[in-house]
């Protein structure tokens, strides 16, 4: 028989220092940058400064799994040891972490650029196409390829 009740749903805010778990690879220490709709977070990977979009089951908290997940004893990965020193020197000075707060900026100028090209092709939705460099694009303005072999 199993448990009876609630399963307990995992809450993490913005700035929470975590483990993220990405297909293919190990836990990695990260920090969450945003919270996405449909249970998924934007996460900024230390020592490789990347950015991964993560689903809730792949988080794990910082604090409480240090000690399974980042071992830096077994891992002879000398990315993971510095990402293990990387956030320990922002986990001590959070205010301080640059990386973060840069990947921070520039995930919010993109999302201001697609705001400003959604804006504008919603007020011209009479017409189907799109403003590049003054010059009009139509929707379909590419050539028909016969593909050789099509069954068509």
């Amino acid at each position: 028989m199993g448990r009876k009740g609630k399963k307990y749903v995992k809450q993490f805010n913005v700035g929470d220092f975590v483990f993220a778990k990405v297909r293919g690879f190990r836990a990695w220490p990260a920090r969450i940058l945003r919270k996405e709709v449909r249970k998924m977070y934007h996460v900024y990977f230390y020592g490789t400064c990347n950015i991964a979009k993560v689903g809730i089951p792949q988080l794990f908290e910082y604090e409480k799994n240090k000690v399974r997940l980042g071992d830096v004893q077994k891992r002879a990965n000398s990315s993971f040891r510095s990402a293990m020193d990387h956030v320990q020197k922002s986990v001590s000075n959070p205010g301080q972490d640059q990386g973060y707060f840069q990947a921070k900026a520039e995930l919010t100028s993109e999302d201001q650029e697609l705001e400003s090209d959604t804006k504008s092709s919603t007020d011209s939705s009479t017409s189907s196409s799109l403003e590049l460099d003054g010059k009009k694009l139509t929707k379909f303005n590419l050539p028909f390829i016969h593909i050789t072999g099509d069954s068509d």
